[in-house]
């Protein structure tokens, strides 16, 4: 298995994208972003255990912890949104089958 910082994501402005050893590509509008998840599964410590995934209504991108350029992208998440820290808090530490919804756009702040 590939190396998490092997994963690209980057924000180019109006749009983040992500792209992956393999070649597949995500993209996503900034402006059709809808959702934040922190998606979490049992694979960790060998496998890719926690993930970022930013949804709209057509589009998701979704990248693993530790992919080169998530922190200029999760800065770029905090000042589009409102995301609940509480609950990127409870992702980042969960080691179990989850998902942590951290922001839908329309919801309570």
């Amino acid at each position: 298995m590939n190396s998490e910082s092997e994963v690209l994501v980057q924000d180019h402005g109006t749009f983040v994208s992500c792209v992956f050893p393999n070649g597949e590509t995500q993209t996503l509008l900034w402006s059709d972003l809808d959702r934040v998840e922190v998606r979490t599964n049992d694979s960790g410590p060998w496998g890719w255990d926690v993930w970022w995934v930013l949804s709209g209504s057509r589009d998701e991108v979704a990248f693993p912890l530790g992919a080169t350029g998530q922190d200029e992208v999760l800065d770029k998440v905090q000042v589009v949104t409102n995301v609940d820290k509480n609950r990127l808090s409870q992702g980042m530490n969960c080691t179990q089958n989850a998902t942590f919804l951290c922001w839908q756009r329309g919801g309570a702040d």
